[in-house]
């Protein structure tokens, strides 16, 4: 079995258990994710998919999609579902894919948070120093930012 398809059994099976988690009272148990509701763009199936958010300031959330696709339902803007901390929200979903914008997204959360905030996003960033523009342009074609503006408490 190629690793591809390793990793999304493995994805698909670890979310059977966090979906669940994140829609209960234990959601803190997994505090940096959130769940994201949309319709596919080509298919029009509804999908929920657990994801790791950095909340950005008022009405404004990220997430990232480094290896998955379902950023690119994104694109041009789509009305979403966000479960955040226990709590429903409709948003406004865009997708960020242009490698120097992501790039310059990510050196902006390096700069407020520090290397931490990128740990274990596939991004292929160093450990322990700030990375330098060539790592983190090149951290910019490797992945796509979803960049989510609150419309609304979904009850």
């Amino acid at each position: 079995m190629s690793g591809e398809r390793w990793d999304r059994r493995l994805f698909t099976a670890a979310n059977r258990v966090v979906r669940p988690v994140l829609r209960s009272r234990l959601h803190p148990l997994f505090g940096g994710l959130m769940l994201v509701g949309y319709t596919g763009a080509r298919t029009g199936r509804e999908y929920e998919i657990p994801v790791s958010c950095h909340l950005r300031g008022p009405g404004e959330v990220w997430a990232f999609g480094a290896r998955t696709g379902w950023v690119t339902n994104l694109r041009g803007g789509r009305e979403v579902r966000l479960r955040i901390r226990g709590r429903e929200f409709r948003a406004e979903g865009t997708a960020v894919e242009e490698p120097e914008e992501v790039g310059a997204l990510l050196a902006e959360l390096v700069r407020e948070y520090g290397t931490r905030s990128l740990r274990g996003r596939a991004l292929g960033l160093p450990w322990g120093r700030e990375p330098t523009a060539e790592e983190l342009a090149g951290a910019g074609g490797r992945t796509r930012i979803a960049r989510f503006r609150v419309l609304a408490d979904g009850g």
